[in-house]
């Protein structure tokens, strides 16, 4: 998996909880669109379940789920990424 299919999931996922997600950038902020504390709950939940992954303590924090850049980034340093 590489790290442009990793984004493509996450902004599958944000899809579901947002309208019109194909508009948001890699770097806007996500609560600008929407994303409020319980969706972000809803899409960290959803983001470990796609990718079998589990966030630690210290990871659940504004600055790794701001943009769908920083979210792909948070999943690529724990998925095996190739490219």
């Amino acid at each position: 998996m590489n790290r442009r299919e990793i984004a493509a999931i996450v902004r599958a996922r944000i899809g579901e909880l947002l309208d019109d997600a194909r508009d948001i950038g890699d770097r806007d902020i996500l609560s600008h669109h929407g994303l409020n504390s319980l969706l972000s709950v809803e899409l960290t939940l959803r983001i470990e379940e796609e990718f079998d992954i589990a966030f630690e303590d210290d990871e659940l924090n504004f600055e790794n789920f701001e943009t769908l850049q920083s979210i792909t980034d948070l999943v690529a340093g724990k998925v095996s990424v190739h490219g």
